[in-house]
């Protein structure tokens, strides 16, 4: 039968196993009074355990004698004092006195042995070094021509449309048997006729080319630099468009053609070779030159941006070499890394293969 506890405490411990016998009874309240014993116990040790990890914390320089493995001696220089908890030294003032110690005793020999052997890595980083000085020089020499390109085809383009119009009555008579003819669009796929093809393929890509957009969130600044990025800002996308200047059908549309304007596109022979003269039919009718002016100025720009980003990457490149070259031989290189020299006599350690 289970034992009923009582609720007030006026009761006696007999009181409490009022179903038991007596003997019973004292068995019971001996058997309570031992274990409220026991968790008197434990609690005093629980409090005493807790009261020691206080002490520790608040001062960690006084440390208990009886636990040798708080008894460890500070590697400070000099220092007597134990250490701290979880620490080789007393303080961060001992700490930072070694590593000067070390520093002053270590740092001259690994110097002085940097100094006595050379390193092949610093001969490799010189040689790409001046490979890179010698393309950076090609490249810009080809960014001038670049730019003397620039200038000499808006001349061109100047002195062609200072040519007088003239009609041209064999070309209209080919253009009237050739009428019939059809090719398919190579980006719609629609069947059009030979004489519209150019003008319908321009438009037609250039309506394509509106749906897809090139940005960056800052606008480009380059020295000596003109008309090459459209840079016109979208506040909906809070970007800057960065196609080519001349070809952006977003930004930059060709204008009306008027009836008197001449073509201007400079004549070839043999495909490459210039003969010196003009187109002159009108611009508006001439078939075979759609275009022209749009497509020489964003080749020679595309050129000129090319050897642009060339230049950025033989910066980069020039950057990466030179910090490899200044960490090379820098204090924590030469503390953490030594090479050992056992023929006094070698002063060249690299092997067959290197050499």
């Amino acid at each position: 039968m289970a034992a009923v506890k009582a609720e007030g405490p006026w009761m006696s411990d007999t009181e409490e196993f009022p179903f038991l016998d007596p003997a019973l009874q004292k068995q019971a309240v001996k058997v309570k009074k031992m274990e409220n014993l026991k968790k008197k116990v434990e609690w005093r040790k629980e409090k005493k355990q807790k009261q020691k990890l206080m002490d520790k914390r608040k001062h960690p320089e006084q440390t208990d004698i009886k636990d040798p493995g708080l008894l460890r001696q500070c590697l400070g220089p000099g220092c007597v004092h134990p250490t701290r908890p979880d620490s080789k030294y007393c303080s961060d003032d001992c700490g930072m006195k070694l590593a000067a110690d070390r520093i002053n005793k270590i740092l001259p020999q690994r110097i002085e042995q940097w100094q006595k052997s050379p390193c092949i890595a610093d001969e490799h980083g010189k040689k790409m070094l001046a490979l890179i000085h010698h393309e950076q020089q090609d490249t810009h020499a080809r960014l001038k021509d670049m730019e003397c390109n620039f200038h000499k085809l808006e001349a061109i383009i100047l002195r062609g449309k200072q040519q007088a119009v003239c009609k041209d009555e064999e070309s209209n008579k080919g253009e009237r048997d050739n009428i019939n003819l059809q090719i398919f669009c190579v980006s719609c796929g629609q069947p059009i006729s030979r004489r519209v093809a150019l003008r319908h393929m321009e438009r037609c890509f250039a309506k394509y080319e509106c749906k897809s957009s090139f940005g960056s969130l800052s606008p480009t600044c380059i020295e000596g630099a003109t008309r090459l990025f459209c840079d016109v800002y979208d506040p909906q996308s809070k970007r800057y468009c960065k196609r080519l200047q001349v070809l952006c059908p977003e930004h930059s549309r060709d204008p009306k053609v008027p009836d008197d304007e001449v073509c201007g596109c400079p004549l070839v022979h043999n495909v490459f070779e210039l003969t010196g003269n003009f187109c002159c039919l009108p611009k508006s009718r001439c078939e075979h030159h759609y275009c022209w002016e749009k497509l020489r100025r964003a080749e020679v720009d595309l050129e000129r941006i090319r050897a642009l980003h060339k230049l950025e990457e033989l910066d980069e490149q020039e950057k990466k070499v030179h910090t490899a070259m200044r960490n090379r031989a820098g204090l924590l290189a030469l503390m953490l890394h030594q090479t050992i020299q056992h023929d006094p006599l070698t002063t060249d350690l690299r092997s067959r293969v290197d050499s």
